[in-house]
Formats: structure tokens, C-alpha cells, sequence
């Protein structure tokens, strides 16, 4: 008769602890009234933003990561160095690979306007100027895809990273920066430079490299775009371009900060359908190369498709 009425306390302690654990583990907050329980659920914003991070060919290539956005563009900041940075490969997709040394720590963000100082520990300068190159790419190019964002400065233990490397850098680092530079000139003499979008299949995953070209041509820098675009050759081996080697673009326009690209059928893959793989790469190749937030694709004076710029405000 003792141990039943020990075996019964011991059930009820037991059961009082489970709904007490049960009640402060629930998320939100909760409210016991007349026999009910109700919950309160608390939600919050997530945004998509870019990072860079190295394929196995030293390139840089765009890493989409979701974020929680709270508003502060202080915090975003951290939280994509925090990202980039990422030594765990929890964030990190196979394949990938960052170009951020793991001992380097983000000592301090400040941002005035649309620039933001990034304020880095010394353990940032280990590293050769090949590396360094590609880390400042992926810094500012990272900050600057936010589009809240005109300006990076780097500092490192508070002297600006122009101060402290062999090669020549910008106080301020825009887009005008270039990211993956590819040189394909003989002289000085007519440089054109622009950024073209490529496809790379890493992992049976598809990503996007940006490369910034500098050729001396006299060209209109569109009508070198377009063909590059659609050429069958690509100077790396691992990088593709999905559109057609038909593809042509009839005429253009630019205006009220949109431009308008009007192409023949050969837009098209199959079945009049336009990919992604095909849409994204044309698109954000003319964000990259001319100051508009919209961009509007025809075939023969069709509308087919309009794309905005992310997070432009």
C-alpha cells in the first residue's frame, strides 16, 4: 500500500514538472483562461541577401543566405560578415569556400549616410595580395549588394586597408571596385571596362559569377555585352553562358530609370519559356553596367518580363 501511494506522488510530481517544462518551452506567450489556452506567436522579417565566397578556381560567386531584418542596417551588416566569414561550414555550401581568414574578427561597423566603415582585426593582413584582392571583393561586394549601401571603407585596427597593401586601393570601395577582374588588354589606350553574369554548376547546384572585363575596344559596351553573353567561348572552362549564340538584340531604351532590352526569338530555350538560368545572367549583367533599378525584356516588341532591383528603396 506504501509504494502505490509513493508510485502515485512520484506520477503526479511527474507530470506537474512535464506541464510546467511543456508551458515555458511553447514559444510566444501563454495565457491560461477559462479552461483555454491561447498562444502568441512572434514573428520576424527575413530577407535574402548575397554574399560572395571562392569556387575551387579562385573565383567569387553569389551565395544567397536569409537574414533577419530588424531594421538596424548596423546589425544586417555584421550578421553577412558573421556569414562570410563562417569558418563551421554550417553556412558554408559544399563546394564553397570562404576567402576570410577564420582568426579575423569584425571589431567595429559604422555607417553615416550610404557608407559604411568596417573596422577589422590585424590577424586580415596574413594573407597574400592574390587573397587580399578577392577578400576586398568579397567584403565590399557583399555590403554593397544590399543596395542600401554606396561606399565600403576598410580598416584594419583603424588604418584604411589602402595604407597597408602593395597594390593600389581605393580609399572607398564601390562597385566601380570590379569583382573577379579579368584584363584583356594590350595598351592604354580605349579601355573598356563592364561585368558580365556567367553560370557555374558546383555540387549539382547552379550559382552566378560576376566577372568585371577590361578589353580596349571602341565598341558600344552593349553590343560587346550581347555577345559575350552569347558566346560559345568562355575564357575559364567551369563558367557557362546559357543563352543562345543567336540570340540579338534588336534596339534598346533607357528611360525613367528602367531599360528596356528588346530581343529576338532566340531569347527563348525552348517552347517560348524563358529560364531562370537565362534571365537572371541578363538581368543582373545590366543592373551591374548601367544605373537603372528595372529591367524590361521583349522579343520582337513583346513584353515578356520586367525585373526590379532588389532592396532598392
Amino acid at each position: 500500500m506504501l509504494t502505490k501511494k509513493v508510485l502515485r506522488k512520484m506520477f503526479i510530481t511527474s507530470s506537474i514538472v512535464i506541464i510546467i517544462l511543456l508551458i515555458y518551452l511553447m514559444p510566444g506567450v501563454i495565457e491560461l483562461k477559462n479552461n483555454q489556452v491561447k498562444t502568441s506567436v512572434n514573428y520576424v522579417d527575413l530577407t535574402n541577401n548575397v554574399i560572395y565566397l571562392l569556387d575551387d578556381n579562385g573565383l567569387l560567386v553569389e551565395s544567397t543566405i536569409s537574414t533577419i531584418d530588424n531594421g538596424n542596417l548596423v546589425d544586417m551588416i555584421k550578421t553577412l560578415i558573421k556569414n562570410l566569414s563562417d569558418s563551421s561550414n554550417e553556412i558554408i555550401p559544399n563546394g564553397l569556400n570562404s576567402v576570410m581568414p577564420k582568426d579575423v574578427k569584425l571589431l567595429d561597423v559604422k555607417v553615416d549616410e550610404y557608407l559604411a566603415d568596417l573596422n577589422f582585426s590585424k590577424e586580415m593582413l596574413k594573407i597574400d595580395d592574390k587573397k587580399m584582392m578577392r577578400l576586398l571583393e568579397a567584403i565590399s561586394f557583399t555590403i554593397l549588394s544590399t543596395n542600401k549601401i554606396n561606399g565600403v571603407g576598410i580598416y584594419v585596427e583603424g588604418t584604411n586597408i589602402s595604407e597597408l597593401v602593395d597594390f593600389e586601393v581605393p580609399y572607398i570601395l564601390t562597385k566601380d571596385f570590379g569583382i573577379n577582374k579579368k584584363y584583356e588588354i594590350n595598351n592604354t589606350d580605349n579601355i573598356l571596362k563592364y561585368v558580365v553574369y556567367y553560370t557555374e554548376n558546383i555540387k549539382d547546384n547552379t550559382y552566378y559569377v560576376p566577372i568585371t572585363k577590361y578589353i580596349n575596344s571602341e565598341r558600344d559596351k552593349i553590343n560587346v555585352i550581347i555577345e559575350d553573353l552569347s558566346s560559345s567561348y568562355i575564357y575559364q572552362p567551369n563558367l557557362i553562358s546559357i543563352a543562345s549564340e543567336k540570340l540579338e538584340l534588336i534596339n534598346y531604351d533607357i528611360s525613367n530609370d528602367e531599360m528596356t532590352l528588346n530581343f529576338n526569338n532566340s531569347i527563348f530555350l525552348n517552347n517560348d519559356v524563358i529560364k531562370e538560368e537565362v534571365v537572371y545572367p541578363i538581368t543582373n549583367t545590366f543592373f551591374s553596367n548601367y544605373d537603372v533599378s528595372r529591367v524590361i525584356l521583349q522579343v520582337n516588341g513583346k513584353e515578356i518580363l520586367k525585373k526590379e532591383m532588389k532592396n532598392v528603396e
